[in-house]
């Protein structure tokens, strides 16, 4: 096993170490998604709500391009 591939084991299971407690414990704002929906105001029209929502836009399309061109993008 390469040290690559055991780091991104590692913070996988570190992910789910953060995330199935705060998926069970029904407190708001502690999963990743309620984090993402906060940071780049996806509920509500906060101050500065358009450029947050296009760098998440923009972020999402990259990655996607990314992985769908090989890593050409």
């Amino acid at each position: 096993m390469s040290p690559y591939l055991a780091a991104w084991i590692l913070w996988v299971l570190m992910f789910l170490a953060i995330e199935l407690p705060a998926v069970f414990n029904r407190q708001e704002g502690d999963t990743l998604s309620e984090l993402v929906w906060s940071v780049f105001a996806i509920r509500g029209k906060p101050v500065g709500w358009q450029l947050r929502r296009l760098a998440l836009v923009a972020g999402l399309g990259w990655l996607v391009a990314h992985f769908l061109t090989g890593g050409a993008v």
